[in-house]
């Protein structure tokens, strides 16, 4: 008789040290009245099986399971740090393929030009990937190898943010356009109404300026927004419409250079914001 090592397939001997001999009568097996044999050091090695056992063992049907070792112990680990490298770098260069490809996706449907560098940070992470499934463009899922090390996807929390910033530059020329956006008060105004947003300039001498900007600086866009003074930059608050200063603020515009095209870039930028929201 032996027993099945499930693990393996392989038949091992039960007993093996022991030479075969006249199988034992079960009620001899199971009252333990054959001669005992000696183990080792001289010791006396006593089983006594039910009944129940003794039939499971005749018809064979007996078998246990050795636990694997764990594969990571296991393994060299010169060879797992291989292994979690060549992860990286495949997982990087799909990551690079896929951001390209759903750029340039964010740039057809927000109208921004092919000349001007662009930047996301925040909830603008979760818009692409959004604009990108719509598509049909998958983003890469992370190797277990790199979740094994602890790896995480660095965009996966930016995507559920409250706020998120896009921003277009002009290369070699220090000028830039940033626009911080609520992305819950631009999703909740998608479904609710067509009527336009309103840019109110934050300038020294308008009145209503001062409390737009408390209400930028305290509120969810104060984290993402450069509200620092100097650096020749002009600041915008985008309202749900209304122009008096307890209007709610739904993004900020920020312009180093860029004032004569603000207003316009801004305004195509949250129309397409908006659309991404309504999902058309």
């Amino acid at each position: 008789m032996s027993i099945i090592d499930v693990t393996s397939g392989t038949p091992t001997a039960f007993g093996s040290g022991v030479k075969s001999g006249p199988a034992k009568a079960p009620v001899a097996a199971t009252l333990g009245t054959t001669a005992p044999n000696s183990g080792r050091n001289g010791t006396v090695d006593t089983v006594s099986l039910s009944t129940d056992a003794v039939r499971a063992m005749e018809a064979g049907t007996i078998s246990f399971t050795v636990p694997k070792a764990d594969a990571a112990a296991a393994k060299d680990p010169v060879a797992a740090r291989m292994e979690t490298m060549l992860a990286r770098r495949d997982y990087d260069l799909k990551q690079a393929d896929y951001m390209r490809e759903a750029m340039g996706m964010l740039r057809q449907t927000l109208n921004l030009p092919e000349d001007q560098s662009i930047f996301l940070g925040g909830a603008a992470h979760g818009l692409l990937d959004r604009l990108a499934a719509k598509n049909g463009l998958s983003k890469p899922e992370l190797p277990d190898a790199l979740r094994a090390a602890g790896a995480k996807d660095p965009f996966a929390e930016d995507a559920d943010a409250e706020t998120g910033v896009i921003g277009v530059g002009m290369p070699n020329s220090g000028k830039e356009l940033q626009v911080v956006f609520d992305r819950l008060g631009l999703a909740g105004r998608s479904t609710k109404t067509d009527d336009p947003l309103r840019m109110i300039a934050l300038t020294d001498g308008n009145g209503r300026g001062g409390a737009l900007l408390g209400a930028i600086k305290g509120g969810t866009l104060g984290g993402l927004t450069d509200t620092r003074p100097g650096q020749g930059a002009n600041l915008w608050a985008v309202t749900d419409g209304d122009g008096g200063p307890n209007a709610r603020v739904l993004a900020s515009v920020r312009s180093v250079g860029m004032d004569d095209v603000a207003t316009g870039m801004a305004t195509n930028l949250l129309k397409g914001l908006k659309g991404l929201f309504d999902g058309t």
